[in-house]
């Protein structure tokens, strides 16, 4: 289906496909290591704001979780299948896959990203004569000079410059795959950073949200993956009815929505027990 959607640029545990339509430029994120692992597949899912979901003829326990991670994530979508729309409205029945659009094929969509006060960083290297730099996705505008805090670490940094598409820029949207060139930081430093942020800029760590928790599952007194704005952690959750408090090891993104994941279930139970509502 990416295929049909933009054209292989970067091969990896997330396949990233992209398409340029003017200023538009369309990143779409495959995971590839699922069914095995679920949290790259909840990361790439958390960084989206559409996703294509493919419904087959015969439906798995896999095509089940999936749906479990876009309900909970709240991530807008289309189911592509060669079932009649029926059948496929019933079988996610009191998801918001229900009311998501039913195709037998991929078609072009163009859909904006909203502002989210931050970027996400999955690689850091040195560049011979740059020196380092990150790429990501922008979820915030960012200018040349834009001075930016690094999470987890807190050191703050100097964007040098900008590129899109190996193309220089002096600022950047929202919603857009980046590389960014840092001042004031060594490469060491950034050691499994994984966004920028504005000075000032929301971030969670220990915090209260309101949980739900699918009918089949339950939380128990151990601990659980959480997911959200592309960031994986493993936090402690303490449950009192429909509310939660959270702690995790670190600061991350502020996020509305976070995935919760027993990485450890039992097999036949989905992985997927729930998410986090978290206020403004």
């Amino acid at each position: 289906m990416a295929e049909k959607l933009g054209k292989l640029h970067e091969d990896g545990k997330i396949r990233i496909y992209y398409r340029r339509n003017s200023d538009y430029i369309r990143s779409v994120l495959v995971p590839t290591e699922y069914p095995e692992r679920i949290l790259t597949a909840a990361e790439a899912l958390s960084l989206s704001s559409y996703s294509f979901i493919h419904v087959p003829l015969e439906v798995k326990w896999a095509e089940g979780e999936l749906a479990l991670l876009v309900d909970s994530l709240g991530v807008r979508g289309a189911l592509i299948t060669p079932l009649p729309e029926a059948n496929v409205k019933k079988l996610f029945k009191g998801t918001s896959l229900e009311d998501f659009e039913v195709r037998q094929e991929v078609r072009e969509v163009e859909v904006k990203e909203e502002d989210r006060g931050f970027v996400y960083i999955d690689r850091v290297f040195v560049v011979k004569g740059v020196g380092v730099v990150v790429t990501g996705f922008s979820y915030t505008p960012v200018k040349v000079h834009d001075k930016l805090k690094v999470l987890p670490q807190g050191k703050e940094v100097e964007v040098k410059s900008i590129q899109v598409l190996d193309e220089d820029q002096q600022e950047v949207g929202v919603g857009v795959r980046i590389g960014f060139a840092l001042r004031n930081v060594k490469e060491e430093e950034l050691k499994d950073s994984f966004a920028l942020v504005k000075p000032g800029a929301k971030t969670l760590k220990e915090f209260t949200a309101n949980i739900k928790v699918y009918p089949w599952s339950k939380v128990e007194e151990k601990k659980y993956h959480v997911v959200g704005n592309g960031v994986s952690a493993v936090a402690e959750l303490k449950v009192d009815g429909e509310k939660a408090t959270v702690k995790l090891p670190f600061d991350v993104p502020a996020s509305r929505r976070f995935v919760v994941i027993d990485v450890n279930a039992r097999q036949g139970k989905p992985r997927v027990v729930g998410y986090l509502e978290v206020g403004s």
